[in-house]
């Protein structure tokens, strides 16, 4: 239309070819405009789709890994990936597609169209391609190379971000703010040095082409004049051809952006199917699961024994057996690191355990759904973990809906009732990431709260109440004692006081259990048991005297 205007221009009756190739280009430009709109409408909407559900799928997976992963994958590594990955990957499919698109969509139809203006003169504007491709394929290689490691940089530098943020009482109560501060900034400077190699890299690239296209043009119009000269071609033609040339001149800029965003997008896609690719704990139904034996015990390890993965301390647990009746309170006892919490998260599953080592009503636990287990169990950790919520979300966070009556219960029976009362909002009162506005006795009972209000049948308490005084810990036992009904305690605890209220205790040392006894019965053998508790009954008769 260009060639036919210009040419129409020339001539003495072009008057009429004028109007019609201007009319032409004007309807072109009304119909480019909204298949640019539509285009990038639906891709780009379609890409963020596809980044919602990536994220979605990313999260239901991540959840559902093992704790063993958590426990060597730091917290920034796995952000970094279900943030800054995914958003690269978006970018790829939206932005980096729709660019694609175009420029192969442009390529073919102007190389088509300059091809009918002539031929030789395409062939001309082609020499620097093979040239270009080759650019590109080492700019691809290079970048990949270069974004990989300012990705991993990235990750670190979240890490040590996050881990400042989340100790920041521990920073402030040393006084390392100067000594943290330098550690981000070394990993920030580590994440600069790697994003200006990129940089480097990208300026290279798109200097390169830049000058290689350079050079096809002035190749064009040489030959171009040339033609034009001789006749062979018209100025209208030769305007027209150099019109699709321009058009060519940002696809092929955008060329290295999009191979940018490929190399991105490729990188972050690679990551993100490492954690996808690592297995998750099965939550798959159960198709005949095994039918509760009468009369058997409610729990019963048999011969447990286990050790943490990548670590050469050895046995954690060696050879544990014992069983619970249903309704039966039994304490556990032992010095620190002889395997206590370690039993507690071997009977939620939170690691894999060995077929025939753990019943549950006499059902082999590994042929039972995962969260049938989980649904009977109710944890209190000795590290209290509350959400930014409310007290009575947290308190509710094992039920499907809040139950305001169910909650207040529970609160009432972790001595937490009063306390909570007194708040701004009572149970509605928000309290803080991780629960800051609380005290660490606080956020304690408020963690067994949630224990009993999830209602599972074997409630676990790992040395859950060393944050509160003994009597309101006496407090909360009787309390306990009183309303458990048909549900199971095990609980460790570190003040052998309380352990005379147990029906059984089981003392545990170096991952073995040494003795099982009531209080009494283990106290009279002067035992291990004898030991511990005359131990701690002497040093709390220094600390009264002194």
């Amino acid at each position: 239309m260009i060639r036919d205007a210009i040419d129409g221009i020339s001539a003495p009756d072009g008057r009429e070819q004028v109007v019609r190739a201007v009319s032409w280009m004007v309807l072109f430009a009304v119909l480019h405009g909204g298949f640019r709109y539509f285009g990038r409408r639906g891709m780009l909407v379609t890409a963020r789709r596809v980044e919602m559900r990536l994220r979605r799928d990313l999260l239901s997976h991540v959840i559902r890994l093992p704790l063993s992963f958590f426990g060597r994958t730091p917290t920034g590594d796995v952000m970094s990936r279900l943030t800054n990955d995914v958003s690269a990957v978006w970018l790829l499919l939206g932005p980096g597609a729709l660019t694609l698109a175009g420029t192969a969509i442009s390529y073919v139809l102007a190389l088509l169209f300059m091809a009918r203006i002539n031929v030789m003169l395409t062939l001309v504007s082609l020499a620097v391609a093979p040239v270009i491709v080759f650019t590109s394929r080492e700019y691809g290689k290079a970048f990949h190379r270069n974004h990989r490691k300012a990705q991993e940089s990235l990750a670190a530098m979240n890490t040590t971000l996050q881990e400042n943020i989340t100790g920041i009482r521990l920073v402030k109560a040393y006084g390392l703010e100067e000594r943290e501060e330098g550690r981000f900034r070394a990993a920030c400077r580590d994440y600069y040095r790697h994003n200006v190699s990129v940089s480097k890299t990208s300026a290279a690239f798109h200097g390169a082409i830049g000058l290689l296209a350079g050079v096809g043009v002035a190749f064009v119009l040489l030959m171009g004049g040339w033609l034009v000269i001789r006749g062979r071609l018209t100025l209208g033609g030769f305007v027209a051809f150099n019109a699709y040339l321009a058009m060519l001149s940002f696809p092929t800029m955008a060329l290295g952006w999009v191979i940018n965003l490929v190399q991105r997008g490729g990188s972050a896609m690679g990551r993100i199917n490492e954690f996808l690719g690592i297995p998750t704990e099965s939550w798959e139904p159960v198709l005949s699961p095994p039918r509760k034996v009468p009369d058997a015990p409610f729990l019963e390890v048999r011969d447990l024994s286990f050790a943490y993965e990548g670590q050469d301390r050895g046995e954690a647990l060696k050879g544990i057996t014992f069983s619970l009746r249903k309704g039966e309170i039994v304490g556990l006892v032992g010095q620190t690191g002889s395997g206590k919490s370690t039993l507690f998260s071997l009977l939620l599953l939170l690691y894999p355990v060995p077929p025939g080592t753990i019943f549950l009503e006499g059902r082999d636990v590994s042929l039972l759904p995962l969260d049938e287990i989980r649904g009977a169990v109710s944890l209190v950790s000795q590290d209290p973990f509350l959400f930014s919520d409310t007290i009575l979300a947290n308190i509710c966070f094992g039920k499907d809906v809040p139950d305001e009556q169910d909650a207040r219960r529970a609160v009432s029976m972790a001595r937490f009732l009063a306390e909570v009362e007194e708040l701004p909002d009572g149970l509605h009162t928000v309290i803080g990431e991780r629960g800051i506005s609380l005290s660490g006795g606080q956020k304690q009972r408020a963690t067994i709260a949630r224990a009993l209000c999830a209602g599972g049948e074997l409630l676990l308490l790992d040395d859950a109440l060393s944050a509160v005084d003994s009597e309101t810990e006496q407090e909360i036992f009787r309390e306990i004692l009183s309303v458990r009904g048909g549900r199971t305690v095990l609980f460790s605890t570190h003040r052998m006081a309380s352990l005379s209220r147990c029906d059984r205790v089981l003392v545990l040392e170096e991952g073995r259990i040494v003795e099982e006894g009531t209080h009494d019965e283990l106290f009279s053998r002067r035992g291990a048991y004898y030991d511990l508790y005359s131990r701690q009954m002497i040093t709390r008769e220094l600390e009264a005297a002194l």
